[in-house]
């Protein structure tokens, strides 16, 4: 069943908006992150650890333990969550991390930003 040219222009005007708007999403995801996996791992430990103690809690009927398990495991939950940081200057200068981006690539600018740009440059001839 097709759409009627009513149905059609909503359709067309929706996604024009979508992706004019996603651009601005995206700057606003503040650039490439770094993660600390030593964190991460700390903060699954804490999981299963305050997952432990809220089982072992629960079976010996002390609400205590369960309550600090459960708060063990919301703080290694956190713990890993924060993990990730903004990624410096330094960190592209490590072997294996190269900033380059693939072979013939264009510089200037992440792939986001030059196929918003082509976007841009695209919606304008129409």
């Amino acid at each position: 069943m097709g759409l009627s040219e009513h149905e059609q222009r909503l359709l067309d005007e929706m996604e024009r908006n979508l992706y004019k708007h996603e651009a601005d999403i995206v700057n606003t995801s503040g650039g490439p992150r770094t993660v600390d996996y030593t964190k991460v791992a700390v903060g699954v430990l804490g999981i299963a650890v305050g997952l432990v103690l809220v089982v072992v809690g629960v079976t010996m009927k002390l609400a205590i333990l369960g309550v600090a398990g459960f708060g063990i495991a919301v703080a290694g939950a956190l713990w890993a969550l924060a993990a990730s940081r903004p990624a410096s200057a330094d960190d592209s200068a490590r072997p294996g991390r190269s900033g380059s981006g693939p072979v013939g690539a264009k510089q200037g600018g992440s792939l986001m930003d030059r196929l918003a740009q082509e976007w841009d440059d695209r919606n304008r001839r129409e």
